[in-house]
């Protein structure tokens, strides 16, 4: 087995949700339009979007004026606490939170039953801290069995588009500065 990586690798706890699918998805569709809460994951992926095209923006104006630079800052947190909100009331909870190994380029995670090699499949990740989902295709790398929780599944993410990756490492940072805390001086 290769153990060469190409990413830092991470342990934090998320819900894992799955659909195999049977052919390979084209890149440019959408993994969120194979669940039910699709219609909140692509408002907060827009959000996101819109977030990033503005902050060059917003850092231009608290620049020459302070005061109107937080007051759009606070705007924005206040979207974002509607947005999680908004989530939190439209995913399902039918996935239970599992400690998985995430990293840029993949994870691997506990699933009840086998999955072959190779084999496509939507994901949706949720994490508790801060509210986020995302839902990305994967692709099965390996398959083990493992005592008690089924498979041990390795899956290679495919088609991330620049926000999804970047949702993916902010969530990585965010457990990395959280373990940080918790370290005793």
């Amino acid at each position: 087995m290769d153990e060469r990586r190409n990413y830092f690798r991470l342990q934090l706890n998320a819900k894992v949700e799955l659909i195999p699918l049977e052919t390979q998805p084209t890149a440019n569709s959408e993994a969120s339009s194979h669940f039910s809460s699709s219609g909140i994951l692509q408002t907060m992926a827009e959000l996101k979007r819109l977030e990033v095209d503005g902050n060059q923006l917003q850092q231009q104006i608290k620049d020459t004026d302070r005061a109107l630079g937080e007051f759009l800052n606070i705007l924005t947190r206040k979207i974002d606490v509607l947005a999680q909100f908004c989530l939190s009331l439209q995913t399902t909870d039918s996935a239970k939170s599992q400690t998985i190994d995430l990293s840029e380029g993949g994870l691997v995670f506990d699933y009840p039953s086998a999955l072959p090699e190779q084999q496509w499949f939507a994901l949706m990740l949720r994490f508790d801290s801060p509210i986020m989902a995302t839902a990305i295709y994967a692709q099965v790398i390996r398959c083990e069995p493992d005592r008690g929780n089924g498979c041990r599944i390795a899956a290679e993410f495919r088609y991330l588009n620049a926000t999804e990756r970047q949702q993916i490492s902010q969530q990585i940072m965010r457990a990395q500065m959280e373990s940080a805390r918790r370290k005793p001086q």
